[in-house]
């Protein structure tokens, strides 16, 4: 009779023991990496359109604010977010974010000329830092964009959803100042 109440006890302290262990280990398999939650946020976004104002540009700068700005999250897919950017006339420009395996995000701008060919400066941006959150992301310029052109190694983009995905934000600093921000209205898309 006691063998059998140890037995017991011990089955009973051991599946108790399990029980406690199971959620801890279930969200560390399950913790979701900032990055891949911010990129998920452009599938709602796919195949829409949506108007920007700029909301700073630097003194000496030239200014945008007269322009139409449009964005357009034309693609979304496992690994790669296409969104071309239109500053009046011009559509030069597609930002890009690459998901490259689960845990590293990287940003980068496309300048195309009309005929489709690259641009001489294309393909610049950087890598998602550690610090980053589901809603913002920070990029500053990697070894290639320094490669391809030195002045630009000390720009850092910072992309950046509201907390109620409204707003969208594209920023630009150099040497830690801010050059410019433009910021989407994510509640009405146009056509």
């Amino acid at each position: 009779m006691n063998v059998c109440i140890t037995l017991v006890t011990l089955i009973t302290m051991f599946l108790f023991s399990c029980v406690e262990k199971s959620p801890k280990t279930q969200s560390k398999g399950h913790e979701i990496n900032p990055q891949k939650e911010f990129f998920n946020h452009f599938k709602l976004l796919e195949g829409k359109k949506y108007a920007g104002k700029e909301v700073f540009i630097a003194e000496g700068m030239e200014s945008w604010a007269s322009l139409e700005l449009i964005m357009h999250v034309r693609e979304f897919t496992d690994t790669a977010v296409y969104i071309p950017f239109k500053v009046g006339n011009n559509s030069s420009r597609t930002w890009m974010l690459i998901m490259e395996g689960e845990n590293t995000l990287r940003f980068r701008h496309d300048h195309r000329h009309d005929d489709g060919s690259p641009e001489d400066l294309n393909l610049y941006g950087g890598y998602g830092t550690k610090n980053g959150s589901a809603y913002k992301q920070v990029f500053p310029a990697d070894d290639f964009t320094c490669n391809m052109l030195e002045r630009i190694c000390d720009n850092e983009w910072t992309v950046e959803f509201s907390e109620d995905l409204s707003v969208f934000s594209y920023s630009l600093r150099k040497a830690r100042e801010l050059i410019i921000q433009i910021d989407f209205d994510l509640k009405n898309a146009i056509q």
